[in-house]
């Protein structure tokens, strides 16, 4: 029974995992309102409907009603004034992450919350994406994905910035390490240069060990 439940529970979030990063529109339609809520910087929660947009738009501005009518009042959120939002089935929390230096706070779709090393993902727009035109034989889930491009984002509540991979690249070793440093074994691996820790292609096995551990 316990198995039964347990898988249960892990195939609930392996779908909600996959469903977060869904943009095609045989479920939600870009334009119309579904049932949301935003929280506050104090933490107060409220409940509504928000208007579902592309996955540029949503993660920088709330479109924000009280009732499932578009012709009703709407207010207009952004994102770094609010520290959690959910539309549909699109979870956002909104973490001290730029894509850059600084400390700028924006929205970023949750991919995993378990663990202390959070995942998101964090979406840019392509060049001229406004022109841009679909290809013979794309899929809109796949244009969607050249006009607005996707970054992982890596955050631990105990720091004062989320990472990419692209953090890593230069200075592995050293940073993976102080990166890891309260899980003293895995971050002697990585010191150490032991296989299967030592370049970026680690990072999910690495941060896996790392949540697994940590307490």
């Amino acid at each position: 029974m316990l198995l039964k439940r347990l898988a249960i529970a892990l195939f609930a979030f392996i779908s909600i995992t996959a469903n977060a990063q869904d943009w095609s529109t045989d479920t939600y339609k870009y334009g119309e309102l579904y049932k949301g809520y935003v929280i506050d910087n104090e933490g107060a929660k409220t409940e509504g409907f928000i208007k579902y947009r592309n996955r540029w738009a949503m993660q920088n501005e709330v479109s924000f009603y009280k009732v499932n009518n578009l012709e009703s009042k709407k207010t207009k959120i952004m994102a770094s004034n609010i520290s959690e939002y959910k539309v549909g089935d699109k979870l956002y929390h909104v973490i001290p992450y730029s894509g850059k230096a600084g400390t700028l706070r924006k929205a970023n779709l949750v991919v995993d919350t378990e663990g202390c090393i959070k995942e998101y993902v964090w979406y840019d727009r392509a060049s001229s994406y406004n022109k841009l035109r679909k290809r013979p034989g794309e899929t809109d889930e796949d244009f969607g994905a050249r006009k607005f491009p996707s970054t992982r984002v890596f955050y631990k509540t105990s720091d004062a910035m989320g990472v990419t991979k692209a953090y890593f690249k230069s200075d592995f070793k050293k940073k993976m390490s102080a990166y890891t440093a309260l899980n003293k074994e895995l971050s002697k691996k990585i010191k150490k240069a032991t296989a299967g820790y030592t370049k970026v292609l680690d990072i999910t096995k690495i941060f896996k060990e790392y949540n697994n551990e940590c307490k």
